[in-house]
């Protein structure tokens, strides 16, 4: 998905949704992207994949700059694999 020449990457918690990542993400959908993201101190892992079958919600954190250029962040919640 693209903003005008920005770029948008979804980021999913590591730390609070680890066992989503693991069986969602890997396991299921196979389009998770292998790097990280750190957002306030926390590890996220990127995704390009647009829409989520697996999605719960999601929030923009607007744009932020990396070293390729900028890209628009939105942040993940995946459902529970339990519900």
């Amino acid at each position: 998905m693209q903003l005008g020449d920005t770029m948008t990457v979804y980021a999913v918690s590591l730390l609070a949704q680890k066992e989503q990542v693991e069986e969602l993400c890997f396991k299921k959908c196979g389009h998770v992207i292998v790097g990280g993201l750190e957002i306030a101190g926390a590890p996220f892992l990127p995704c390009r994949t647009s829409p989520c079958p697996y999605l719960e919600r999601e929030i923009s954190l607007g744009e932020a700059g990396f070293d390729w250029g900028k890209e628009e962040v939105i942040v993940r919640k995946l459902k529970s694999d339990k519900t």
